[in-house]
């Protein structure tokens, strides 16, 4: 309850536009937009709760999700706000250092272009670009663990949430590419020609909201749990022995 009245808040002047649980093994937005596509040959296996959409870099499967939407569209544009975030389990590097959980198609050429996601040249490998000024080092993602990547912007500020924690934030401008069109699961590429950018690993529980979720707002959408009374009170018991000792 508590959960959903932080969201309910956060929220207050936004909306939820995309929500793919993939449970149905597709592409189905149980946001207020219409459903994806998936394409490349996309598969389903089992996630973090239900299905979850597998990208496969290593394999033959080049496969992503087309949203139907511009980033203009989405929110992405000029004098606009919003919050990108899905679970990840990142299976780790291979080729390109890019595993990006939203991108755009940019048909041919390399246009400047939304890439949330992981860059993985250095530890730490939260990535979140497409603007005038990339943010690097943003938080980090371990190989084969769940971790949820949130990434915001409120009009002034881009920023990195890591497990419903904000690890990075810097002034930013408005995404160059905008009106290109937003898929998950990849960037830099289109139905017509890929370009062998999936993400390497799974991908669940994707949302995009018309809104910038601060910390809170992060947490509860991602249904992520603090920390129980119980778990509390052991800690300050804890506490409490360590310093009589």
């Amino acid at each position: 309850m508590l959960a959903a009245s932080v969201l309910g808040a956060a929220v207050a002047n936004g909306s939820l536009l995309v929500h793919y649980t993939f449970d149905g093994g597709d592409a189905a937005n149980s946001g207020s937009l219409n459903d994806g596509t998936a394409v490349g040959g996309a598969a389903f296996v089992a996630g973090r709760s239900g299905l979850a959409f597998s990208g496969n870099r290593l394999g033959d499967n080049d496969a992503y999700i087309q949203t139907g939407y511009s980033g203009t569209e989405l929110g992405l544009g000029p004098d606009s706000v919003y919050t990108a975030m899905a679970w990840v389990n990142w299976t780790g590097s291979g080729g390109n250092v890019d595993h990006m959980v939203f991108g755009q198609e940019d048909g041919p050429g390399n246009a400047p272009m939304l890439h949330h996601g992981i860059r993985d040249d250095s530890p730490a490998n939260v990535h979140y670009g497409g603007w005038g000024n990339d943010l690097n080092d943003a938080g980090t993602v371990v190989p084969g663990e769940w971790t949820h990547l949130a990434f915001s912007y409120d009009g002034t500020d881009k920023v990195v949430f890591v497990n419903g924690v904000e690890t990075l934030r810097e002034a930013g401008g408005t995404m160059s590419g905008h009106a290109l069109p937003v898929i998950v699961g990849g960037h830099g590429r289109d139905a017509a020609d890929p370009a062998g950018n999936s993400f390497n690993g799974l991908i669940d529980d994707v949302k995009m909201f018309d809104a910038a979720l601060d910390a809170a707002g992060v947490s509860a959408a991602a249904q992520i749990p603090e920390p129980s009374s119980l778990g509390l009170l052991a800690l300050a018991g804890l506490s409490f022995l360590r310093r009589r000792r």
